[in-house]
C-alpha cells in the first residue's frame, strides 16, 4: 500500500466515525418577565428530529417548512408540546400558550408563553419533548428568573428537575 493510501486512511477513518453519530439535543431559553408577570420561553429543535418524532407520535407524514406541510401541525405541535413540556412554578401546574414556530435552515424555534406568574419562588421544569422518540435525547434548560441564571440538562433517566430561589 502506497503511503498516500495509507494517509487517506488515517484520516477518512476516524472522520466517518464521527460523522455517523447523531447528537439529540434541544435548548430551551426560559426568560421570566416580572413586569409582564410571564415566562417567555423560546425551544430551538433540529426540524428532521421533530418531524420523525410527529410522523411517529400522529401517524401522519411531516414534512415542515415546505409547500406539503399540514395545514393542521400548529394545533398538533400544540398538542405535543402540552403533553410533554410541564412547567410547575410554586408548586402549581402552569398553562401554557403556544404562540408560534419559525424556521431557520435545519433549525425549527417554538414560541411558548404562560402568562399570570406574579413571583416565583420554585420552579419545577419536566420536558420529555423528543425522548419518546430519541434515546439519547437531551434537552438543556437555560433560565433566567430575576437575574439569576441557571442552566438543566434533561434526559429520558432524568426528565425534570427543581429550582428553588
Amino acid at each position: 500500500m502506497t503511503l498516500l493510501k495509507k494517509l487517506l486512511l488515517l484520516i477518512l477513518i476516524p472522520l466517518m466515525a464521527f460523522g455517523l453519530h447523531k447528537y439529540y439535543i434541544s435548548l430551551t431559553q426560559i426568560d421570566y418577565k416580572a413586569q409582564e408577570k410571564s415566562l417567555q420561553i423560546s425551544m430551538r429543535l433540529f426540524t428532521d428530529d421533530v418531524e420523525k418524532t410527529l410522523t411517529s407520535n400522529f401517524k401522519k407524514d411531516f414534512k415542515l417548512d415546505t409547500p406539503d406541510e399540514l395545514a393542521n401541525t400548529n394545533k398538533l405541535l400544540e398538542f405535543y408540546i402540552n403533553s410533554h413540556f410541564k412547567v410547575h412554578v410554586n408548586g402549581k401546574l402552569l398553562a401554557i400558550k403556544f404562540l408560534g414556530k419559525e424556521y431557520d435552515q435545519d433549525l425549527v424555534y417554538f414560541y411558548i408563553e404562560i402568562k399570570d406568574v406574579a413571583s416565583i419562588k420554585s420552579i419545577e421544569i419536566e420536558n420529555t419533548i423528543l425522548m419518546d422518540e430519541f434515546e439519547e435525547q437531551q434537552n438543556i434548560i437555560k433560565l433566567n428568573i430575576d437575574k439569576i441564571l441557571k442552566t438543566m440538562i434533561l434526559v429520558r433517566d432524568n426528565d425534570k428537575d427543581l429550582l428553588n430561589f
